[in-house]
């Protein structure tokens, strides 16, 4: 597998490729770069450190597995942007200090649909510091240095840069261990060194100075296991061959299909039906401790029945007799303005209270004598005048 080491400048607005194996070599588009390789060439590409950033977030008590759910919210308030239009590569933990890699998605995007114009199949995305040995480490790169310091620091800082994040980065920091500086040339890393040593002298152990015919220390195989930030929404995925499709799977669909919507419509009457059986209940019993105040309810539609079995045969008493001889002196007196407002049944004293509402008191007196030719015993037991109409209750029982 071909390994390259793309970088994407904003100047120019292209990706440019570089031998990873000869860093220092000449860059060249990958454009002109995909034109030399075979059709569907798989590739391994190392993302230049200039084009994404590595933050070390203190996260005690949150678990290797819990990471990726976690730094998103420890990251929030470190990104310019929301936190969606980021990329966020957990990468391990050093004591109580966990590691992100953080790239634009829309950078990795645009990467990745290039990619495919080209026709290269891109299997690996790895950032530029993995490549670094798990030690401090500063490498003369592009006019500044790669460096990486575990659990501290890691990423790309022009030369001009330098001193300030030195600064912001090792202040209070003691004993990182032995730092190697690889440059081109030994006056920079001379320069390097000589102020480290002067501005903090208790950062490292000692700091030692490669020269550039060492072996560089950019390496595959420097760590046993990389970071591959194609991960969530750019994830590879293994394709299957596409195969006929078999002729019943169709029909197997629409049938599952139909028996969900069947289900469905199944719950949502069983649903309807219920909600209307307990709405029919609730007033049910509302209407029977109206007529029967007073009365423990045990069986509803059992005492209900026999509420209204008093009234049937030969029985000429009861609630359901009173009920059926004022309804039917409602009915022959026929006046519109009288209205029945409740209705309440003393099952000790055999009587029936209704209260209703008329425009006069001589309506009252209509009805109360409508009730007593029909053989009742009725008496006007209060009325009152409200709102230009007259509010009366009626006591109603059966004659002596």
């Amino acid at each position: 597998m071909n390994t390259i080491k793309v970088s994407w400048h904003g100047r120019d607005a292209q990706w440019l490729v570089t031998d990873i194996s000869s860093n220092a070599g000449p860059a060249r588009s990958l454009e002109s770069w995909a034109a030399e390789q075979p059709e569907l060439t798989q590739i391994r590409m190392v993302l230049s450190a200039a084009n994404y950033s590595c933050h070390w977030i203190e996260l005690p008590g949150v678990s290797g597995r819990h990471l990726a759910r976690a730094l998103p919210f420890a990251l929030e308030e470190n990104l310019i942007n929301d936190i969606s239009e980021y990329l966020i590569v957990p990468a391990g933990k050093i004591g109580i200090r966990a590691r992100a890699y953080v790239a634009s998605c829309d950078l990795v995007e645009r990467l990745l649909e290039q990619a495919e114009h080209l026709h290269l199949s891109v299997r690996e995305l790895i950032p530029e510091t993995q490549l670094l040995p798990e030690a401090p480490t500063a490498v003369w790169q592009d006019q500044g240095w790669l460096v990486k310091l575990p659990g501290v620091f890691e990423g790309w800082v022009n030369e001009f840069a330098m001193m300030p994040v030195l600064e912001s980065v090792l202040e209070n920091q003691h004993d990182l261990g032995i730092l190697t500086i690889h440059a081109a040339g030994l006056d920079q890393a001379n320069l390097l060194r000589t102020t480290i040593e002067t501005g903090f002298a208790d950062a490292f152990e000692r700091i030692d100075i490669s020269s550039a015919a060492s072996e560089s220390p950019l390496s595959l195989t420097a760590n046993t296991r990389m970071v591959n930030m194609l991960v969530g929404p750019f994830q590879i995925r293994q394709t299957q061959e596409d195969n006929p499709r078999s002729w019943w799977r169709p029909l197997a669909a629409m049938t599952a299909a139909c028996l969900v919507i069947a289900a469905a419509t199944l719950f949502v009457q069983n649903q309807h039906l219920s909600s209307q059986g307990q709405y029919v209940y609730q007033q049910s019993l509302s209407l029977y401790k109206q007529l029967f105040p007073g009365v423990r309810v045990r069986a509803l539609e059992r005492e209900f029945r026999g509420k209204l079995a008093e009234g049937n045969g030969n029985s000429s008493h009861g609630f359901a007799y009173l009920i059926n001889v004022t309804a039917s002196a409602f009915q022959a007196v026929n006046i519109k303005t009288i209205k029945l407002d409740s209705a309440r049944y003393n099952e000790r004293q055999q009587e029936l209270v209704i209260e209703v509402q008329a425009s006069n008191l001589n309506d009252l007196q209509t009805l109360r004598q409508a009730l007593s030719e029909r053989g009742l015993s009725a008496e006007v037991a209060s009325a009152s005048n409200e709102n230009n109409l007259v509010k009366g209750r009626l006591k109603i029982g059966e004659s002596a």
